[in-house]
């Protein structure tokens, strides 16, 4: 599952609050599809979202790409917890699946990612 050392333990008696458009990510495991046969390796690349930060603010780029500052636009965060989400944009080649930061949640692993790395987010139907 996940490989790397947490880097911050988080106790029963406190709380979450992520902050900016940052989403905590209780990683599930990979099921197959049932029309296509696939062989995996690595790490899930799905997770229910524990917390979720209130948003950002959206950046904007000088023209020549050299700086960038926030704007006064406020952009919600559109994932809210308990959302399945499947994160998109990951080195598949390498085997690794992703690298974002762990951390122990009362004593379960989970990982931060920001809400521009979710590719999907999965509905019942």
């Amino acid at each position: 599952m996940i490989d790397k050392d947490p880097l911050a333990f988080i106790g029963p008696s406190e709380r979450i609050r992520p902050l900016r458009d940052n989403l905590v990510l209780e990683p599930m495991e990979w099921d197959a599809s049932a029309i296509i046969i696939a062989i995996r390796y690595g790490r899930p690349v799905r997770g229910r979202v524990i917390a979720a930060g209130p948003g950002a603010y959206r950046k904007i780029w000088a023209k020549d790409r050299s700086k960038y500052w926030d704007t006064e636009t406020f952009v919600p965060t559109e994932v809210k917890v308990g959302d399945v989400v499947e994160l998109g944009g990951l080195n598949v080649f390498d085997g690794a699946g992703y690298a974002f930061p762990p951390v122990m949640v009362n004593g379960q692993k989970h990982i931060i990612v920001s809400e521009k790395d979710v590719a999907i987010v999965r509905e019942a139907k």
